[in-house]
């Protein structure tokens, strides 16, 4: 049989956003579910590491560079050996978040991950939160829209609770134009107090179960416990935001409030991968990220991928571990009860039917993509080399 299992890559997260837009407060809200084992890395702008001191850390102290931005340092290996160190198999992280100073650039930090990875994490999107108050004042003050956007897979319009109520819904469209003037592949929500459904963004706990059904020495490894203090700092900041939030002083019945949706499809026999990869690459609107294993014949042979795609951001690798055998009634045509293939898609508002017809035909091809050659796996495998 197989050695070890290899450890999925981690999805690393950038957080950015200008001073004062609320990133900070998203990161603690983030940390504050229960299941979430998150690694972060806060990059401050100057020699003061103050966010670092603001943030909850759930499994160890955040790291911190600071002396300037990130994406502007001379030598970016102090960031490669904070993203190597948290992906220690013992630390069984879910993601690992890099909130950018306010100056940081998505784009250039995006590409530096993307370079960074090596199958030992990869871009798990790019966040931009903007202060729905100032976002003409501070981030699109040009004719163009802002570049930034070029490279984001969410915003999120902060801060709604002071907008009028009867402004709210125009203010999110105003930005939702500008940000699809550059990129309308971008998800654009409203919020408050930056409030997220974090399973729009990352899979919490998936670190543990991932341990769980390796079966391999990295299973076996014991958790890094959370600290003592990190329960009471999650207290104290809830306590915080209730002071802050107030008795009355949000309507919380007229703020924007959406949960994420998902769906998931599964296969029998070989998927059509050309199918697959016409789906990830360019993914429907409203839909954030896809995540699953897909089984592909190569040649003579059959290999399963992890392939996870967040906005135009695709990662391909050799599957960790054989494709899953789930027992599933909706396994479409295929040619048995058990799943090779499965793909989950999640949104924050798309059409669940369509993308689960799309995705049924591509995983379920069975016969028809073992007799279509042996070049079927190349789009996956183009990613994988990318990686690479």
């Amino acid at each position: 049989m197989s050695g070890p299992q290899r450890r999925p890559a981690i999805p690393v997260i950038l957080l950015t956003g200008y001073l004062g837009a609320g990133k900070t407060s998203l990161l603690n809200h983030l940390l504050r579910h229960p299941d979430a084992r998150i690694g972060v890395i806060v990059n401050d702008f100057g020699d003061l590491n103050i966010d670092a001191g603001l943030v909850v850390g759930q499994v160890d102290e955040p790291l911190s560079i600071s002396g300037g931005c990130v994406c502007c340092l001379t030598d970016d290996s102090e960031l490669e050996d904070a993203l190597v160190a948290m992906t220690n198999p013992q630390l069984r992280l879910d993601a690992i978040i890099v909130e950018a100073s306010g100056f940081a650039e998505p784009l250039t930090l995006a590409r530096i991950i993307t370079r960074m990875g090596h199958h030992r994490f990869h871009l798990g999107g790019v966040i931009d939160v903007v202060d729905a108050t100032m976002y003409f004042d501070t981030v699109d003050t040009s004719s163009l829209p802002p570049l930034r956007f070029a490279a984001t897979t969410l915003v999120l319009v902060n801060k709604l609770d002071q907008v009028p109520a009867a402004d709210r819904d125009s203010t999110v469209e105003a930005v939702r134009a500008r940000v699809h003037e550059r990129n309308p592949r971008v998800i654009v929500i409203g919020t408050h107090h930056a409030r997220l459904d974090p399973t729009l963004i990352f899979d919490p706990g998936v670190g543990d179960r991932d341990s769980r059904r390796g079966g391999s020495d990295v299973g076996e490894d014991p958790v890094q416990p959370e600290l003592p203090i990190r329960e009471l700092l999650r207290q104290a900041y809830a306590e915080a935001a209730a002071d802050e939030i107030g008795d009355g002083e949000v309507d919380e019945g007229s703020m924007p409030h959406r949960h994420a949706r998902s769906v998931t499809v599964n296969g029998s026999g070989p998927a059509d991968p050309d199918a697959v990869m016409d789906f990830v690459e360019d993914l429907p609107p409203g839909v954030y990220r896809v995540k699953g294993t897909v089984l592909a014949v190569e040649g003579s042979r059959r290999r399963s991928f992890d392939v996870q795609a967040v906005g135009p951001n695709v990662y391909v690798a050799e599957a960790a571990r054989p494709a899953p055998k789930i027992p599933s009634s909706n396994v479409g045509d295929g040619e048995g009860p058990d799943a090779d293939s499965v793909l989950v898609v999640i949104g924050e508002d798309f059409d669940t039917e369509t993308a689960e017809a799309t995705l049924t035909t591509a995983l379920n091809r069975g016969a028809t993509a073992n007799a279509q050659g042996s070049n079927r796996s190349e789009r996956l495998l183009h990613h994988v080399r990318l990686h690479t």
